[in-house]
C-alpha cells in the first residue's frame, strides 16, 4: 500500500498562514474534518519534553495546536491535549499543570475548550507483536480517545539523531516510567525497536511534524539551536513520515534508527518506492548544512560483532561513544540532569552537576532534560581522531 507524505510552506506561526498550510497539508490526506466529527474524541498528541518557551523550538508550538484544536472542535469532536513530559520529569498532576502553562497550552483550553488532561493513570498493555517489549506502560488520555493525532516537532536529537513522528510517541509511557527502558535497552538498536513497538500499538491516524521553527545541532532535542524550516509534514504512517523529515536533514533515511527498524521490519520498502511524496518536493524542502548529530556511538555495530570479538567490545565502546560533559560555569545545579539520568550516574558537586562515566550510558537523557544548556555532546578522542 501507498504511503503518503504531504509537505507544505508555512513562513510562520500566523493564523491565515498556518490554516492555508495545513489546508495544502491536510488536503490530499482528506483534510481534518476526516478525523474529527460529532461524537468523535481526538487526542492530540504534541511534544512537550520540558517547561520551555515557544520561541526556543522545544515543544510543539502551541499556535499549531491552537489552530488545529479550533478546528476539530468547530467540526464537533471532543479534543483531549496530552503527554507525559521527558526524561526526570515525574507525571504528576502538579508537573502537568505547570508543563502546559510554561508552553503557553492553558490559552488553547480557554480559547477552544479543548481539555488538558490532568489524568496521571496509566495502564499495562499487551503487545503481541512486540519485538523488543511484549508489554509497555501507557497513559490512561490515551484510552478516552478514538483518534489519535501525532504533532511531533522537526528536532535533531543526540541519541536517535532526529526525533519526529515515531520518537514522539515514546511520550505515551508515563514520567519515570521511560529512564528504566532506556537502562533496560541501552544499545540503540534495541532502543529503536522498542520506540518502533510503541509506534506499532499506537497507531496514529494523522501525523503533523511542526517544522516551521525546528531545532538542529548535537544538543537536541532540549538544548540545539532553533533553526528557521517553514515547514509543516503530514501523513498517515509515522514511520513514511520520519523518513521524509531525514531527507529534509540530508540523511539517509536508513541512518536513523528508528527509520532503519521500520525498515528491518518491512514497514516501509528500502528505496522509499511505497512512500508517495506530494506537495512541496523533498529537493526543495530539503535543508542545506542542517547541524544533525554524528551517527552516535556505534552501538549497532558493537552488537553485531562476531563472538569471539567480544572480550573487545567493552574497550572499544569506551573508547569510541560519545559522553555527555557538563559545561560548569553554566550549570545552575537544578538537579534536572540528575533526578534524569536512568544510571544515577550524575550527582551535584559543589559548583556543578558531576557525570560518573564508569556508569554512564550514554543515552544523553541529561541533555534531554537540562533547561540551561549546560550539557554538551562530546566525541571521544579516538573518535574525534577515526572521523
Amino acid at each position: 500500500m501507498t504511503k503518503r507524505v504531504v509537505i507544505a510552506r508555512c513562513p510562520d506561526y500566523k493564523w491565515e498562514r498556518l490554516e492555508k498550510a495545513l489546508g495544502e497539508a491536510l488536503g490530499p490526506l482528506g483534510g481534518l474534518d476526516r478525523y474529527g466529527g460529532p461524537g468523535k474524541t481526538v487526542l492530540l498528541k504534541p511534544n512537550l519534553l520540558r517547561k520551555a518557551r515557544p520561541e526556543e523550538a522545544v515543544t510543539t508550538h502551541p499556535a499549531l495546536l491552537l489552530v488545529i484544536a479550533r478546528m476539530l472542535v468547530g467540526s464537533g469532536a471532543r479534543v483531549i491535549i496530552a503527554d507525559s513530559p521527558g526524561a526526570g520529569i515525574p507525571h504528576t498532576r502538579n508537573a502537568l499543570v505547570k508543563l502546559y502553562r510554561a508552553c503557553g497550552l492553558e490559552m488553547i483550553a480557554r480559547e477552544t475548550g479543548a481539555e488538558l488532561a490532568l489524568d496521571t493513570a496509566y495502564r499495562t498493555v499487551s503487545l503481541p507483536g512486540g519485538k523488543a517489549l511484549k508489554r509497555i506502560e501507557i497513559i490512561e488520555p490515551f484510552f478516552r480517545a478514538d483518534t489519535v493525532i501525532n504533532l511531533p516537532k522537526f528536532k535533531t536529537h543526540a541519541y536517535t539523531r532526529l526525533t519526529g513522528a515515531v520518537k514522539n510517541l515514546f511520550g505515551l509511557v508515563p514520567g519515570l516510567i521511560k529512564p528504566g527502558y532506556h537502562v533496560l535497552f541501552r544499545d540503540l538498536e534495541r532502543f529503536a525497536a522498542l520506540l518502533v513497538d510503541v509506534a506499532e500499538f499506537a497507531r496514529p491516524a494523522l501525523t503533523i511534524v511542526d517544522g516551521i521553527r525546528g531545532m538542529e545541532g548535537p544538543e537536541g532535542p532540549g538544548s540545539g539551536n532553533p533553526r528557521q524550516l517553514g515547514l509543516l509534514a503530514a501523513g498517515g504512517d509515522p514511520a513514511a513520515v520520519d523518513a521524509a523529515l531525514a531527507l529534509i536533514a540530508g540523511l539517509p533515511p536508513e541512518s536513523v534508527c528508528t527509520v532503519e527498524e521500520t525498515i528491518r521490519r518491512g514497514l516501509i520498502a528500502s528505496d522509499l518506492s511505497d512512500i508517495e511524496f506530494a506537495g512541496v518536493p523533498i529537493s526543495e524542502a530539503r535543508q542545506h548544512n542542517f547541524d544533525v548529530p554524528e551517527k552516535l556511538t556505534g552501538e549497532i555495530i558493537f552488537s553485531r560483532m562476531p563472538a569471539w570479538l567480544a572480550p573487545v567490545i567493552p574497550v572499544a565502546r569506551r573508547l569510541l561513544t560519545s559522553k555527555p560533559s557538563v559545561t560548569k560555569n553554566a550549570c545552575t545545579r537544578c538537579g534536572d540532569c540528575a533526578r534524569a539520568c536512568p544510571a544515577e550516574a550524575i550527582e551535584m558537586g559543589g559548583k556543578s552537576a558531576v557525570i560518573d562515566y564508569s556508569r554512564c550510558i550514554s543515552c544523553f537523557c541529561c541533555l534531554e532534560a537540562c533547561p540551561s544548556k549546560a550539557i554538551r555532546s562530546k566525541s571521544s578522542f579516538f573518535r574525534r581522531i577515526l572521523t
